[in-house]
């Protein structure tokens, strides 16, 4: 049982490489003890392409084991070796069969269950352009008295049936995949959200404030994307998760460090820097996360590259992390401390737009002051 487990775990492509060794080796045995028996030339020549090909396949099956499985080329091995194998026997045909044009017709199929949807697409033009050919200039055969005409209707019509047969195999597994990838990021960033919010009290606790800021920061991001538009594309899950991450991230920082007055020492300042690293800690690697993992280390720069943790100036800062680090500073201006009362929102925002052109953008600024009229 645990080889055939093994042997089920390989990729479809190598499979299909073994299955057909496997299928030209068991002919070539057949057509050698045929062989042995009857001595005829017909059953020598079966024998002979028989194990040509068993062999070929199950050399091309341990080319595709020693290519690296993240290769391009691994996958294309396959299919390319199949589609060659269909014209030579088209083209040679070694056992003098009247209809051998029929091998063709498989191709479609095969390939929609070795390569994705688009490669498929690619292989069925080089299909058609062999098929059209095959049939223009290759060898003829007797149509037993049918109408040259009929005979070409019912050979495109059972390639176009295998072409969309192929295609719609193809697609079925394009969205199989495509649930499978997007049930499996949903569970990512479920186990990503779950964490986080087991931080949330600690959060608390160490800042004072309520994990209704989470709320705030969200809504006030959200509107100010809505705002600002200029074809910035944000879905509103990378918004409530870059709150979050912003909310949780303060448990990095020691419980001093949220009331002290004045400025920090050296080393206190590499320890805030710190935080922005957090959705890089939790994310990097899934590509899915990447928006939510710039836009949260870059959000402390500022535009005239006094910022951190790389001073990034100018357009080098996303703007989604220009929004947040506006919002997190109207936020902190506008809650209240213990060693200073909270602003208003008019008076927050006055204290923004004096940091038009050192921390922010003017018309980040400007269409913020849109959001909270």
């Amino acid at each position: 049982m645990k080889y055939v487990q093994r042997f089920s775990e390989q990729p479809a492509d190598q499979l299909m490489m073994a299955m057909i060794g496997s299928m030209a080796f068991i002919c070539a045995l057949s057509g050698c003890f045929y062989m042995l028996i009857s001595g005829n030339a017909e059953s020598k020549l079966y024998t002979m392409t028989s194990l040509t090909v068993s062999l070929f396949s199950w050399g091309m099956y341990g080319i595709q084991k020693s290519i690296p499985k993240d290769s391009p080329y691994s996958k294309l091995i396959t299919p390319a070796l199949i589609f060659l194998v269909v014209v030579v026997i088209t083209l040679y045909n070694p056992m003098a069969l009247q209809q051998m044009w029929v091998a063709l017709i498989f191709f479609p199929i095969m390939l929609s269950l070795l390569v994705d949807y688009r490669m498929y697409l690619y292989g069925i033009v080089i299909f058609i352009i062999y098929f059209s050919i095959f049939h223009i200039f290759g060898p003829t055969v007797n149509n037993e008295g049918l109408s040259p005409i009929i005979m070409a209707t019912t050979k495109a019509v059972y390639a176009l049936g295998t072409m969309i047969l192929g295609g719609i195999i193809s697609l079925t597994f394009h969205q199989h995949k495509k649930r499978v990838e997007a049930a499996a990021f949903q569970q990512q960033k479920q186990q990503v959200i779950n964490l986080l919010q087991c931080f949330i009290p600690v959060g608390e606790r160490k800042t004072q404030t309520s994990r209704k800021e989470i709320g705030e920061m969200s809504a006030l991001l959200k509107a100010l994307v809505t705002q600002y538009g200029g074809g910035l594309r944000v879905q509103e899950w990378e918004i409530d998760l870059l709150s979050l991450l912003h909310f949780v991230s303060r448990v990095k920082l020691p419980d001093y460090m949220f009331e002290k007055e004045g400025k920090l020492s050296e080393f206190e300042f590499e320890v805030v820097q710190e935080h922005c690293y957090m959705a890089k800690e939790l994310c990097e690697g899934i590509p899915d996360f990447l928006e939510v993992e710039k836009a949260f280390l870059y959000h402390h720069e500022k535009v005239d590259g006094t910022g951190y943790p790389y001073q990034l100036s100018g357009n080098q800062i996303p703007l989604l992390s220009q929004m947040l680090g506006l919002v997190e500073v109207f936020l902190a201006l506008t809650t209240p401390r213990s060693y200073r009362e909270e602003m208003s929102q008019h008076e927050a925002y006055v204290e923004i737009q004096k940091l038009v052109g050192k921390s922010f953008r003017g018309d980040i600024v400007d269409a913020f002051g849109k959001v909270i009229g």
